[in-house]
């Protein structure tokens, strides 16, 4: 039943990820200035800028500001807290569809979903009448679960965010190889690898973020939104400033 029952959502789900996310608001803070970089954060950063200048870019031009922290200081998420955060963003995500709640209490059922939820999370999951706005916020969580399948090793790569993930995809990834399955064959990325992508996403974000303060598009075609998200998730993989899922920050 339950894969009768995805299937159905997959058709559905194949359009998720397009709605404006109109709630993202952009947050500025001033640079800590004046960061002596560990060779780890000044290889980092060249590696990021060179993408950047890549894609036509801008880039921070102060040198000694805007890294992330160093690897001696970085404790990353394991990896059970990692595949319960991507089950909680794939279940927020497919209830943002309007799918019915037998559907729903299936999903929740064969994954343990409400134990995974975080606080904001269980108040939209529990909603007989979520906001519209609910509805988007949750929908754009798809490119969070995008994140996470890659840092639990199940997709090679995290491409250029110019366009969103393919929600059909991820979705199948889970509901192929079950609860069990999905937890025993992830393969949580290196430090490295993960402090990698929030270094470029970090750069990522200040430059959609400078370009719409000189109300600019977003440089090099990216979409703001799945910047977002991304930096969004990636700092949650990096404890960034040690902070719960509901309180992720992605300052710039």
């Amino acid at each position: 039943m339950m894969n009768k029952i995805i299937i159905a959502f997959l058709v559905v789900a194949a359009c998720g990820c397009n709605s404006g996310n109109t709630s993202k608001t952009i947050k500025v803070t001033k640079p800590v200035e004046h960061i002596t970089a560990t060779n780890d954060q000044q290889d980092r950063r060249n590696k990021s800028e060179a993408y950047c200048k890549q894609h036509n870019i801008p880039v921070y031009s102060n040198p000694n500001a805007l890294f992330v922290d160093p690897e001696s200081e970085v404790v990353i998420r394991t990896k059970d807290e990692v595949v319960d955060r991507a089950l909680a963003l794939c279940y927020i995500g497919v209830k943002s569809e309007g799918l019915e709640q037998e559907f729903l209490d299936k999903f929740d059922k064969a994954f343990n979903i409400s134990s995974k939820l975080s606080p904001k999370e269980k108040a939209y999951a529990t909603a007989a009448h979520p906001t519209e706005q609910q509805k988007i916020d949750a929908n754009w969580r798809y490119e969070g679960l995008h994140v996470m399948l890659w840092a639990l090793g199940y997709i090679d790569s995290l491409s250029y965010p110019n366009q969103v993930c393919n929600v059909a995809n991820d979705v199948k990834i889970i509901n192929n190889l079950k609860n069990e399955g999905f937890r025993q064959q992830a393969k949580l990325r290196s430090k490295q690898e993960i402090l990698d992508q929030a270094d470029l996403i970090l750069r990522l974000h200040w430059a959609c973020v400078s370009a719409r303060l000189d109300n600019k598009p977003s440089p090099g075609g990216l979409d703001n939104s799945v910047v977002v998200e991304r930096h969004y998730a990636l700092n949650w993989l990096i404890k960034y400033m040690n902070q719960a899922w509901d309180d992720i920050e992605t300052n710039t």
